[in-house]
């Protein structure tokens, strides 16, 4: 092999990165489902959750939170009106190929927070993104300036940052062919 891996491998090696994402997303998305609650019991406690790998900073979902509902409103709405829901895009998505992109929607019932989970040493941070209205996203701060409509979210991805992926995964959207 000479150090190189062999494309028959490929497959397996993307299959099994996949695999390791995923279960790292289910254990944020849990993590992420103990901060909302101990935010809301206690506000004056800080956005941050200690896990066993380090923290969890939810800071940018809350602040979006606070800022879209009142407390007394949140207090109207049941659990199973918000979700939490992820995305995976990649080279492999078929039949449209993407740039590799993470996508984590936090749904509520007054438009749902498109955000990014970013490592940053040994925390996990979310950042937010965009504001999603069916299949409109807006800007975070005016959602009356819109990025455009997207069937799907990977789309929106590859419009806000296939220009930035686009160096570093050259061949991704080549006819999803690796070279020679």
């Amino acid at each position: 092999m000479n150090g190189r891996i062999e494309s028959a491998f490929i497959p397996v090696l993307l299959y099994r990165v996949s695999c390791i994402v995923a279960t790292a997303i289910v254990a944020m998305i849990g993590v992420f489902s103990v901060a909302v609650h101990a935010h809301a019991e206690n506000a004056a406690k800080s956005d941050r959750v200690d896990t066993k790998y380090g923290w969890f900073d939810v800071e940018g979902v809350s602040l979006w939170f606070n800022k879209r509902f009142s407390k007394a409103e949140l207090h109207t709405y049941a659990p199973e009106d918000f979700a939490v829901e992820q995305h995976l895009c990649n080279c492999n998505d078929k039949p449209k190929p993407h740039y590799p992109y993470m996508l984590i929607f936090f749904s509520t019932p007054e438009g749902d927070l498109v955000g990014r989970p970013e490592r940053r040493g040994f925390d996990t941070v979310i950042i937010p993104l965009a504001v999603r209205h069916g299949q409109r996203y807006c800007n975070l701060d005016a959602e009356d300036q819109c990025y455009g409509s997207f069937s799907d979210p990977c789309d929106f991805s590859d419009f806000r940052y296939g220009k930035q992926l686009a160096p570093y995964f050259p061949y991704c959207k080549a006819n999803n062919a690796e070279p020679s």
